[in-house]
């Protein structure tokens, strides 16, 4: 006699043991319940399972819970995922597979996958006799068994939930339609995890491409930088001071990492634009001439034409162009004033005072940090921004991180 027709599908009790419907119903709800909870939170493929199986039996009489997922190999198998329950020792060496001419499958998950039917045992005491492999089941007190698919698609099984309780008769029409909605959560659980690993490759990926973008970009800052001092070995390291000045004043500042990366940027190309100046000027022993100052300052605006077609992700060609800008509208090239000015080259403004005067020059001897801090208090407010000066006498204590940026010749 073929499977099918001895085991009961979506079988109404007849509450042989005198347990009413309500009281199954219950039972099926409040798993059904629990493991709906498991649901929502699990992130792992392996966390949901355990955790719908945990769930079930916690609810009386379902003594044991398994999830089992249909295999394509040659002996058409169905490997256990996950297990739980007072009785979980049944599954200890449990063999089940879903091929209609193989004893392994001529259980209820066997038939289950195989049909993509519920199938339901009322009392495998009963039904042993012609399903010898119900057997086990009996040896184990499981008297009520009740397998429901787990689909893929509409059409594809790919596992199968197993409930087994220890009365008769525990799962009718309305309790195998409760565990059957469960499974197509559970489908959709995995379903869902499946969509956000794939997710969660591809943003690894592109953040993984995008850190590669970043650095060779940073690197290629970092040269253009090298490139541009080695024409004027007397501030050599310059740009790169001024970097680390920047990205100091920012931190305590609080900005965003990503601000501070843009600032970096700007600030170890902020005098780019002298490379367009003659070096006969940029290294004079003495002090500049007018016109020979109008010509350096033509740097910021050289600069910003050097950058201002690289399509950087932040406005870094802006912040060179406007390092030399002033709140006053004393700076050049444009005579900004105030808020018309990008925070970042406010910054940059601060931190190149502070280098340039805290470093020697062609024309003079190093002025001095103490000589630095004095000029930007008296310009705060006026020519340079209040909070950023602030930040800079913040650095200037405790250790005097300023200084020591100052003192390293090679940054």
């Amino acid at each position: 006699m073929a499977l099918t027709t001895e085991l009961s599908h979506l079988g109404v009790s007849d509450d042989v043991d005198r347990r009413t419907d309500i009281e199954k119903l219950q039972w099926a709800l409040m798993a059904h319940h629990k493991a709906a909870r498991t649901l929502r939170i699990a992130d792992q493929i392996d966390q949901l399972l355990q955790g719908v199986c945990e769930s079930i039996v916690t609810q009386k009489p379902y003594e044991l819970a398994w999830v089992g997922f249909r295999e394509e190999d040659g002996s058409k198998t169905i490997s256990l995922q996950a297990k739980a329950g007072s009785k979980v020792d049944y599954t200890d060496h449990l063999e089940v597979g879903w091929a209609e001419d193989s004893p392994l499958g001529r259980g209820p998950a066997g038939a289950c996958v195989r049909t993509g039917q519920p199938v339901i045992i009322k009392d495998s005491a009963k039904e042993a006799v012609l399903a010898p492999v119900l057997e086990r089941a009996v040896s184990f007190g499981l008297q009520s068994i009740m397998a429901v698919p787990i689909f893929k698609d509409a059409q594809s099984v790919i596992g199968v939930l197993l409930v087994y309780a220890t009365v008769p008769n525990a799962f009718g029409d309305i309790e195998v339609h409760l565990f059957e909605s469960l499974a197509d959560d559970i489908s959709i659980g995995l379903r869902n995890i499946e969509r956000q690993k794939i997710l969660d490759t591809e943003i690894n990926k592109r953040e993984a491409v995008q850190q590669q973008l970043g650095d060779a970009l940073r690197a290629t800052i970092e040269a253009m930088s090298r490139t541009m001092e080695s024409r004027d070995p007397y501030t050599a390291g310059h740009q790169a001071r001024v970097a680390k000045i920047s990205i100091a004043l920012a931190e305590k500042l609080g900005w965003s990492q990503i601000d501070k990366e843009a600032l970096y940027l700007a600030a170890m190309v902020h005098d780019i634009g002298k490379m367009g100046i003659p070096s006969d000027i940029l290294t004079k022993p003495s002090v500049l001439t007018p016109l020979e100052m109008q010509l350096v300052q033509q740097h910021a605006d050289l600069g910003y034409q050097i950058l201002k077609d690289i399509p950087f992700p932040w406005p870094i060609a802006e912040m060179v162009r406007q390092h030399h800008e002033r709140l006053d509208g004393s700076g050049y090239p444009r005579k900004l004033k105030a808020d018309a000015i990008l925070l970042g080259a406010k910054v940059l403004a601060v931190a190149d005072t502070l280098e340039a005067m805290g470093s020697h020059r062609p024309y003079r001897p190093a002025l001095g940090l103490s000589a630095a801090l004095e000029q930007i208090q008296r310009e705060a407010g006026v020519s340079l921004d209040s909070e950023v000066v602030s930040a800079a006498f913040a650095l200037a204590k405790g250790d005097n991180s300023l200084q020591a940026i100052l003192d390293a010749r090679h940054v």
